[in-house]
């Protein structure tokens, strides 16, 4: 009897790099340091999202339903952590800094999710 199968949330973070790169070839038209920072921002949501996807699909099953409930929830205290570390290293070492292409990219990618659903089927 084969299982349920695993939802494809891999086309999630796909969807996002690719989110990511758009929004930074957008913000070139701006200026090279717009286009960074976008980048920056947009793989600041990306990223952490992508350990999340990780961590929190690796068990599936009713036998690991303890397993899956607490993957999940390491899962997005560490995606927290990893974005809150991301900024403080942008605004900490990088310099200089379009702060609104960095929140740009940022929140673009993550209103990326809206649409990412829709992508993963889910």
């Amino acid at each position: 009897m084969p299982g349920i199968p695993r939802p494809p949330v891999y086309r999630i973070v796909i969807f996002q790099l690719f989110l990511t790169m758009l929004v930074a070839l957008i913000a070139l038209l701006h200026s090279p340091l717009a286009a960074k920072s976008a980048l920056l921002g947009g793989l600041t949501c990306a990223v952490p999202n992508a350990y999340f996807i990780w961590r929190a699909f690796r068990y599936s099953g009713a036998r690991s339903a303890a397993q899956v409930v607490q993957s999940f929830y390491q899962g997005e205290s560490w995606k927290f952590v990893l974005t809150a570390l991301c900024f403080g290293v942008i605004f900490q070492r990088v310099e200089p800094l379009n702060v609104l292409a960095l929140f740009a990219g940022f929140i673009t990618v993550q209103l990326g999710h809206i649409a990412s659903a829709k992508i993963a089927n889910l």
